[in-house]
């Protein structure tokens, strides 16, 4: 088990309209890197802890070009991909956008 100093909380916004009746929130300690971004510590919990969590993520990001990551973290919109992590965080989907799976929103209308 990883102990606190080199590991963070990430607490998800969980939703699947599909299947659950309310939202809810899902907790996990993800290893701790330096430098490391939201969207890695989302990456970690896909990869190595649950590959049902539902978020944007693609070849083309990292680079805060195409917004598609943008979330709310600790309350603030923040791209996930630009966004480093120095502590435990809350990772929301923005609001008043249609919720499609978790972090998973409907696009702005052009």
């Amino acid at each position: 088990m990883l102990n606190r100093e080199n590991s963070i909380r990430v607490k998800v916004f969980r939703y699947d309209p599909n299947y659950d009746k309310e939202p809810h929130y899902q907790t996990y300690v993800v290893p701790y890197e330096e430098g490391m971004s939201v969207m890695n510590a989302l990456d970690y919990i896909y990869y190595n802890m649950d590959s049902t969590l539902a978020f944007y993520d693609h070849a083309g990001c990292y680079l805060g070009i195409c917004y598609r990551c943008t979330a709310k973290v600790n309350g603030k919109p923040s791209l996930m991909c630009q966004n480093k992590v120095t502590e435990d965080i809350l990772v929301e989907p923005l609001e008043k956008r249609k919720i499609i799976r978790d972090l998973v929103v409907e696009p702005k209308k052009r």
